[in-house]
């Protein structure tokens, strides 16, 4: 894994702490929380290289955990997030725990890989989410964190979302992005796309909004986007409402945190909920 962001505080107390991880094919990233004070202390992105075999990607992820001292400490809240696009939404009346896997591998094929199979149950939405994940690296995560919650990205964005404004939100990954479109508190639409350049976005959300008929929806974008980039400008031509992600506003955050866009991070921040 190459290192591409990383602020870690100069002391904490794991046992005072939360650590959230966001796991994708493309790496992993994290956050460290002060859980007394709702404080994040620390942030980090790590990134697979993408020109090796997706097979070493679990040899990656360990050779990582053992050398770095942050995903050693004994925390008081460990959480997984999948952002992982082989994810199924099934309604409650039509959910059987024996047929969920092969709902699964019915819409997204035969796995190269072994894989391990969860169910995450939204509640506020009556849905189960049921997804797969690589059987190798759900084995390394579990054994580093055998106490550790696991839940799906779409789960907590589904679970999430209470407005009743249409909005369609996007958070930009280094080779994908993840869009969600809300309208009067639904979720209209819940996906990950691959991207190589400006023009892939703007096909792919432009597809959408023509699609689901809302062609004055508001945007709001968190990841890695710069607000003078050709990406920005790209999305700009087709939405004239464009606003970038901040970040929770009931937590605290270290002044190495804050000095950086807040829309960076804001997706992550995000998954531990500041409750």
């Amino acid at each position: 894994m190459k290192t591409f962001f990383e602020i870690l505080p100069a002391s904490y107390f794991p046992e005072d702490c939360s650590l959230t991880c966001e796991v994708s094919h493309e790496g992993i990233s994290f956050t460290i929380k002060n859980m007394d004070d709702q404080k994040f202390v620390g942030v980090g992105v790590y990134h697979f290289d993408k020109t090796r075999p997706q097979a070493g990607f679990p040899i990656a992820l360990q050779i990582l955990f053992n050398s770095k001292a942050q995903f050693g400490g004994k925390f008081k809240k460990t959480t997984i997030v999948y952002s992982i696009q082989e994810s199924v939404l099934i309604p409650f009346p039509l959910y059987r725990s024996d047929t969920s896997a092969s709902a699964v591998d019915l819409l997204f094929g035969d796995n190269s890989f072994q894989s391990e199979y969860l169910t995450d149950i939204v509640t506020e939405a009556g849905y189960y989410n049921c997804f797969r994940i690589r059987r190798d690296m759900f084995e390394v995560i579990s054994k580093q964190f055998p106490d550790a919650q696991h839940w799906h990205l779409y789960s907590g964005l589904l679970g999430g979302y209470s407005s009743a404004e249409p909005k369609m939100q996007v958070t930009f990954y280094t080779y994908k992005m993840v869009v969600s479109v809300f309208d009067k508190k639904k979720c209209l639409l819940l996906n990950s796309y691959p991207f190589q350049n400006a023009q892939d976005v703007s096909y792919y959300l432009l597809s959408i909004r023509k699609m689901l008929g809302l062609e004055d929806i508001p945007l709001e974008v968190s990841g890695f986007i710069e607000q003078k980039s050709s990406l920005y400008n790209e999305l700009y031509k087709y939405f004239l409402n464009i606003t970038f992600q901040q970040l929770p506003s009931i937590c605290e955050f270290t002044e190495e945190i804050i000095q950086f866009p807040s829309h960076y991070f804001s997706h992550l921040f995000r998954l531990d909920t500041c409750e």
